[in-house]
C-alpha cells in the first residue's frame, strides 16, 4: 500500500506566496483584454477542480451543451442518496470578455424525477500575458425538495486567478456563498495541458485543494439531510430529527481532488469528459437532535462519516 503525503494549509499558502513573486517578474508583456471562455460547471462556487480553460474565442458566439453528472459531489462532501444529473445550459459569450449562462440540474434516480437546480451566472474573463482573470455571479434556485449539501446556497461571487508559468499552471479561486450565513471558500490547484498534434484532442492532469467554512453545511444538516424522502419513514416513535455542525463558521482544509479533464473537438462541437476522485479530510463534528412522539429530546455528538468519492461528468456543447 502507497502512503501519500498530505500538502498542510501552511504549505499551500507559502507555495502561492512563491508563485506570486515569480508572477511579478514574468508579467512583463503589455495587459490585452480579451476573453475567455469561463468554466462550464454549473456551480462555481467550489473553487471546482474542472477549470480548465482554452484559448479565448476571436468573436462573440452563443454555446448550447448537455451534460451528465453522475453524482453531486461538493467539497468531498455529499448526500447519503446519489443525485446524478442531466444539466442543459446555453450561454452567450461576448468578444470583450462578458458572458451570460442559464442551466438546470434534473434530476433522474430510481425514485425521484425533477428539476433540482436553475443557475443563472454572469461575469467577465480576461488575459494579460500569461495571467488569467475572472469574475462570476451566480444565483441558484433550488427545489425545496432538492437534497444537495449545498441546496441552501442562494448564490455566489467568485474571482479565479491563474498564471501560465509554461511547465505549471497555478490556480487560486475565492469565492463568497450566500446562505442563512456567508461562506468562505479557497480553491488551489495545479495543472500542465497537454494537446495532441491537430488541436483536436487536449487532457489536463489537476491536483487541488479545498478550504471553506460549513455554514451552508449546517443549514444542509438543519434543513435537508433528514428529510424524509420518497419511500422512506422516519425511525418508528421519533417525530423530528435535526443536525447542528459544530464551529461550521471555522475555515479549515476540506478535500483534495485529483481530475483529468478531456476535450475532443470536431468543428463547432466540444465532446468533454472529467473524471475526479476526492479525499475528504476533518469531518465535520454534528450534534443530532432527535424529538419523539413522547415529547422527548434526545441529542447525541457524532463525527460525520466521511469516504473517498470516485465522480465524473461527460457531456457536449455546440458553439453557435
Amino acid at each position: 500500500m502507497k502512503t501519500y503525503t498530505r500538502p498542510t494549509l501552511f504549505s499551500i499558502l507559502v507555495l502561492i506566496s512563491l508563485i506570486g513573486t515569480a508572477s511579478a517578474q514574468l508579467a512583463t508583456d503589455s495587459v490585452q483584454i480579451k476573453p475567455v471562455s469561463p468554466v462550464k460547471d454549473t456551480l462555481i462556487l467550489i473553487g471546482d477542480s474542472t477549470i480548465n480553460r482554452k484559448d479565448p474565442p476571436n468573436k462573440s458566439h452563443f454555446e448550447a451543451g448537455m451534460d451528465y453528472q453522475n453524482n453531486d459531489v461538493y467539497l468531498g462532501r455529499k448526500d447519503s442518496t446519489v443525485l446524478p444529473y442531466f444539466i442543459p445550459s446555453v450561454g452567450y459569450y461576448h468578444k470583450s470578455g462578458l458572458y451570460a449562462t442559464a442551466s438546470l440540474n434534473y434530476l433522474k434516480n430510481a425514485t425521484e424525477s425533477r428539476i433540482d437546480l436553475v443557475t443563472l451566472e454572469a461575469g467577465y474573463s480576461f488575459s494579460a500575458g500569461n495571467y488569467d482573470g475572472q469574475f462570476s455571479a451566480s444565483k441558484y434556485f433550488y427545489s425545496s425538495q432538492s437534497t444537495s449539501v449545498t441546496s441552501e446556497l442562494m448564490g455566489s461571487f467568485a474571482y479565479e486567478n491563474s498564471f501560465d508559468l509554461g511547465f505549471i499552471k497555478p490556480t487560486l479561486t475565492g469565492t463568497l456563498n450566500m446562505g442563512s450565513k456567508l461562506d468562505f471558500t479557497a480553491y488551489f490547484g495545479l495543472e500542465h495541458e497537454f494537446t495532441l498534434p491537430g488541436d483536436q484532442l487536449d487532457f489536463t492532469p489537476t491536483i487541488a485543494a479545498n478550504a471553506s467554512t460549513q455554514n451552508y453545511y449546517n443549514d444542509y444538516y438543519k434543513k435537508r439531510r433528514y428529510m424524509i424522502r420518497k419511500g422512506q419513514k422516519l425511525q418508528s416513535g421519533v417525530a423530528t430529527i435535526t443536525g447542528t455542525v459544530l464551529e461550521a463558521s471555522a475555515f479549515k482544509l476540506l478535500d483534495y481532488e485529483m481530475s483529468l479533464p478531456v476535450n475532443y473537438r470536431i468543428g463547432k462541437c466540444t465532446i468533454h469528459f472529467t473524471p475526479t476522485y476526492s479525499i475528504p479530510v476533518n469531518p465535520a463534528v454534528v450534534a443530532i437532535r432527535a424529538v419523539m412522539n413522547n415529547g422527548t429530546v434526545i441529542i447525541k455528538t457524532r463525527s460525520e462519516k466521511i469516504e473517498n468519492s470516485f465522480y465524473w461528468t461527460a457531456g457536449v456543447s455546440f458553439s453557435l
